[in-house]
């Protein structure tokens, strides 16, 4: 027999997973229960950057706490192979910084893991998800405990897969992963350097490294720099090239005072949103948020802000719904409308934007343009960040414009 029931049972706790269940918590929800078979902290394989928009949904969740230790970034860099340089310095911002924070996802995965225990969320991390079945208008849902193989089962009245780019949920429900040429793949390593780089980001078109594709640097402000690389899927395969060899090639590039901690260099597929599956499952009172959705930007690989969004969207609506079948699936079929509103035209544009990459003369241009200007350079950032005021048509516009213009 079923050892407990939730209202709600989050596959998944890190950060679309946690802001759901801080959501739900938050708008008065009760029997959450957030599951996941790590334990927190954990590593997580990212870039560590953390955008404007995510801040906005910190401060909707009460949580811009989280930010009063670290550092702001001051400057965002991206370079071009035929020279182009665009660069943003936080003294150059006439209005709201499109620039975010680096911060390790170890500590920003676990302060939200914390802050939804604390308002009431059942702790069920360290426990794997093994399987469910929906009967009789409820989920029952199979765990194993990570460590021993321990088995337990819970009931729930809506199940949320907020489990991964591999996520089981996703499959659960009839969803395929998506075709190669709507995936990326990356790796990362990280660095300890002193003197300190001061808080910064830099992304970098090289043409030593598979284009389309980009490296990046980013650096927190306390001495740890995270170093990686990112392409689709497609790309990769046809450079024949290992990921490691590509990393060593950037890493070379790069100051020499970065000491790497070989440890830290791991791998890690992204699902993008130019392939999302369907987002909610009214009829079985399922949904899925984060990279088990691909809400994973086809330009830059991002995915934390995506994901929290529709975390913080969906808690909200199923927390205001009343407890009912019906108000629970008209509250799930809100979620997929005003997801999908808001972002498929945002992430159409940077798929088109990542076309500009594949023609680095292009891109050297967009940057030039962008040099010339701030505040056309901020519109780039906060559009590729996705930040909620950088997600419409205008930004978009306005650098086509100039880069071709110009």
């Amino acid at each position: 027999m079923p050892d407990a029931h939730y209202d709600y049972a989050i596959i998944g706790a890190g950060p679309a997973g946690s802001a759901c269940a801080n959501a739900l918590l938050l708008e008065g929800a009760s029997g959450v229960a957030l599951i996941d078979r790590a334990r927190f902290p954990r590593d997580k394989i990212c870039g560590d950057g953390i955008g404007p928009g995510v801040i906005a949904i910190l401060d909707a969740l009460k949580l811009g706490h989280m930010l009063d230790r670290h550092r702001r970034v001051s400057q965002m860099v991206m370079t071009s192979p035929f020279g182009g340089r665009m660069a943003l310095n936080d003294n150059e911002i006439k209005g709201e910084s499109p620039l975010g924070y680096v911060i390790r996802r170890t500590e920003f995965d676990h302060a939200l893991v914390i802050a939804a225990l604390e308002r009431g969320c059942t702790d069920m991390t360290g426990w794997s998800f093994e399987g469910a079945k929906h009967v009789d208008g409820q989920w029952r849902i199979d765990l194993a405990e990570s460590d021993s193989g321990e088995l337990r089962s819970i009931t729930a009245d809506v199940l949320i897969g907020a489990d991964g780019a591999t996520s089981r949920v996703r499959r659960l429900l009839g969803q395929p992963f998506n075709h190669e040429k709507h995936v990326s793949v990356s790796m990362r390593i990280l660095a300890r350097t002193e003197p300190e780089f001061p808080a910064r980001q830099e992304l970098n078109v090289e043409k030593e490294l598979p284009i389309p594709g980009y490296a990046w640097n980013f650096a927190t402000g306390a001495g740890l720099v995270n170093v990686g690389f990112v392409c689709d899927t497609p790309t990769y395969k046809a450079s024949g090239r290992h990921l490691r060899e590509i990393l060593k090639t950037y890493q070379d590039q790069l100051p020499d005072t970065l000491v790497y901690d070989d440890a830290t260099r791991h791998s890690q597929i992204l699902p993008l949103a130019s392939q999302m599956p369907p987002l909610a499952y009214p009829k079985v009172s399922a949904a899925l948020i984060g990279d088990a959705a691909s809400m994973i930007n086809p330009l830059t690989g991002e995915g934390i802000f995506y994901g929290m969004e529709a975390g913080l969207l969906l808690g909200r609506g199923l927390a205001r719904a009343a407890n009912t079948r019906e108000e629970r699936a008209a509250a799930l079929q809100h979620y997929e409308r005003v997801f999908r509103r808001t972002f498929t035209g945002h992430f159409r544009g940077n798929f088109y934007l990542r076309k500009l990459i594949e023609k680095p003369a292009l891109f050297d241009r967009m940057l030039r343009a962008g040099a010339k200007n701030p505040d056309l350079c901020c519109d780039c950032i906060e559009y590729m960040m996705g930040n909620e005021r950088g997600v419409g048509k205008k930004p978009l516009y306005r650098l086509a414009l100039q880069t071709f213009f110009s």
